[in-house]
């Protein structure tokens, strides 16, 4: 369940990338460059912002490049414009009990006259402006919040806001409607792409339904195997720190076998082409997992080419690959245990 939403200010909350884009032209035309147009700037532009101007401008220092800009910024700041359902996503957050904060690389005190004036101050708590390089930003706000990194939502506009998410190990989400185009910010790969706020305020309102109503949840899990006969397993928070099989929710209108490749591709960075069915599994309110639910365990079985290497996601502690005799001895969770002991009796794990 996400508690903990972190947004970034332009082009995320704000709908100002014309008047970001005429303070950058402004600050070009200062050290003596030409102008850029929209497409170059959603095509190109990036944080730190010296790698963006580099080409333009040459080598110069980024307090020196911030300087300028956001002396042009704050000249405009007052057509700063949100976007048309932002005030209702930080309703909704309020409602749903969802913390929120914000991690820019705009400078603190133009974030707060910006939210003052927008009557928005009081939503956030905690403001992380004057991110130039929005990594180590990001991370002390995270570290500092009482929640878990998979508990927490950070959505940009930029390649770099994703980077920053995947160095934070917490949900990163892409605002394909921000400043950089939608090839830039897939390419990222981030876990959630919004068209819009409402596809935001969508996710919240989904997971707080999953948290709070009485519904049974359809799920996808896999016992990926390597050719040394290897299992791949993840050691996960939602599972009480316990080892189990790569997985996740089946999302409306996927078929179970598109879901089981989505998740293993997400949660351990393997492309999935084959899979042989292994069984169903009730689980109906685990004390292994963190909250109450009750969940339809749909399990595959797949035998990959070689032993890839795994790529854990913002859910995983650990990934790896365990022999059979490690396996015994590790703290797996029931279902995992109850999975590995049914493929392995119908000769599915054999080399």
């Amino acid at each position: 369940m996400i508690r903990h939403l972190i947004l970034d200010w332009a082009g995320t909350l704000a709908d100002d990338r014309a008047l970001t884009l005429a303070a950058t032209n402004d600050t070009l035309a200062h050290f003596g460059a030409a102008p850029v147009d929209e497409a170059t700037y959603r095509r190109e532009f990036t944080l730190p912002v010296e790698r963006f101007y580099r080409r333009f401008i040459g080598d110069l220092p980024r307090e020196q490049i911030d300087a300028v800009f956001f002396g042009h910024f704050a000249q405009r700041m007052a057509q700063s414009e949100l976007f048309a359902e932002v005030p209702a996503l930080l309703h909704i957050c309020r409602l749903r009990g969802v913390a929120l904060s914000i991690c820019s690389s705009v400078p603190t005190d133009i974030l707060d006259g910006l939210l003052t004036r927008l009557g928005l101050r009081e939503f956030f708590r905690h403001i992380g402006g004057g991110a130039a390089d929005k990594i180590p930003v990001l991370q002390q706000i995270v570290a500092s919040a009482p929640f878990r990194p998979d508990e927490t939502l950070y959505v940009g506009d930029t390649p770099h806001d994703i980077d920053a998410a995947h160095a934070a190990q917490v949900i990163a989400g892409a605002a394909l409607y921000g400043y950089a185009t939608e090839e830039r910010l897939r390419a990222a790969r981030p876990d959630h792409a919004f068209q819009s706020v409402r596809d935001i305020i969508d996710l919240i309102d989904r997971e707080h339904l999953l948290a709070h109503e009485r519904r049974v949840i359809a799920t996808v899990g896999g016992l990926l195997v390597a050719d040394t006969g290897e299992l791949l397993l993840i050691r996960t928070a939602k599972w009480s720190g316990r080892w189990g099989l790569p997985g996740g929710k089946i999302d409306y209108g996927e078929t179970m076998l598109d879901a089981y490749r989505r998740e293993m591709r997400e949660e351990t960075g393997i492309e999935v082409e084959h899979a042989a069915w292994l069984c169903i599994q009730d689980c109906i309110e685990s004390p292994e997992f963190t909250q109450p639910r009750h969940f339809l365990l749909i399990n595959y079985v797949s035998r990959l080419a070689g032993r890839p290497e795994p790529r854990k996601n913002y859910e995983s502690a650990q990934i790896g690959w365990f022999s059979p005799a490690q396996v015994a001895d590790m703290d797996l969770n029931q279902p995992t245990r109850a999975a590995i002991a049914l493929a392995s009796g119908q000769g599915l794990l054999n080399r």
